[in-house]
């Protein structure tokens, strides 16, 4: 039953994910005239701000408990420093361990593999960079490639500040010591 609901999720989210590309791709280019390449900038750099941010989030409300996969990242440790991710707590109780990697397992699917991998896509940035190439719109290229890697980077960047930020401030289990 979890593997149903988590692929239902998935795919709930990927087609939300999907709507939502095409309605930018519509507004970009239909509406305002843009070169195609710009939606595909504006929605993978979108989906690797949100992509850093949701998994922060995720890490930072389910995964507080146990080891953390960001652990070792330097935006963790303001957060290591209060005590928000211990190296273990074996007093925890197990179903509550459980039931919050339930909930990070489907929030993870559902936002992440779902909605921001319906809403991003590698491949149609990849196939317009060669219809760029092919054209001869080098300069474009450039901007294509160079604008979605850098700022997709910076993006995802500032996503998981922002995630670090908002758990910072507004978890209340996440006190000064």
């Amino acid at each position: 039953m979890k593997t149903f609901i988590l692929i239902l999720g998935i795919g709930l989210g990927g087609a939300a994910g999907s709507v939502l590309r095409h309605v930018i791709g519509y507004l970009c280019i239909d509406l305002l005239g843009m070169a195609p390449f710009i939606p595909t900038m504006i929605y993978n750099i979108a989906g690797c701000f949100l992509i850093g941010l949701v998994y922060f989030l995720i890490e930072a409300i389910y995964n507080r408990d146990m080891p953390s996969r960001l652990a070792n990242c330097s935006l963790a440790a303001p957060l290591q420093t209060r005590g928000w991710w211990p190296p273990g707590d074996p007093t925890a109780p197990v179903f509550r361990e459980f039931e919050d990697d339930l909930k990070a397992q489907l929030w993870s699917g559902v936002l992440i593999t779902g909605f921001l991998g319906g809403l991003t896509t590698f491949s149609l940035f990849s196939l317009i960079s060669l219809q760029l190439q092919q054209g001869g719109h080098h300069l474009f290229l450039f901007i294509s490639i160079v604008g979605t890697i850098v700022l997709g980077f910076i993006a995802t960047y500032l996503g998981l500040k922002v995630g670090q930020m908002v758990t910072l401030r507004h978890h209340p289990g996440c006190k000064q010591r």
